[in-house]
């Protein structure tokens, strides 16, 4: 949890995304760290250009109904570049645009954590997981150590 607490707060100053909703997507997709193949521990798609290509296993849900089917899923050399691959996506990429402009006028979190989830997951209760991660006591501290202290 600590290193994944440095490497969002450091996403957050070099982006502005959010550590608190990097660290809890991280939780969830990683299972706090356990599954993290070829440094993915977002779970993000394969795409044009990325390191490698790995192929996975993952439970999606479709019409309502959890499958489980393979999906191709990129690799990273590092679990730092799998970081700044998510806030990358988040900030820039095309589906979240209208959610991040959101955002970035209002700095309404929660309301930032609900469109990002839609968009992210299939799972239907996404969102208010990632909110109760982001509530527990082990997240907050971690992000509290990670950020610099302000003089």
């Amino acid at each position: 949890l600590p290193d994944a607490a440095q490497w969002a707060v450091a996403c957050e100053r070099a982006t502005g995304v959010p550590a608190d909703l990097t660290i809890a997507q991280w939780a969830v997709e990683s299972g706090w760290g356990r599954h993290e193949p070829g440094n993915n521990c977002f779970g993000i798609k394969a795409y044009a250009g990325c390191y490698g290509v790995q192929l996975l296993e993952t439970a999606e849900v479709i019409n309502g109904a959890r499958r489980t089917v393979n999906q191709e899923f990129a690799t990273f050399p590092t679990l730092g570049a799998c970081f700044e691959k998510h806030a990358e996506l988040i900030s820039q990429g095309s589906p979240y645009r209208s959610v991040w402009k959101s955002y970035e006028t209002t700095k309404d979190l929660r309301a930032f954590v609900v469109g990002v989830a839609r968009i992210y997951a299939t799972a239907p209760n996404y969102a208010q997981t990632l909110l109760a991660v982001m509530a527990m006591p082990e997240v907050t501290s971690a992000l509290t150590s990670a950020r610099p202290e302000v003089s």
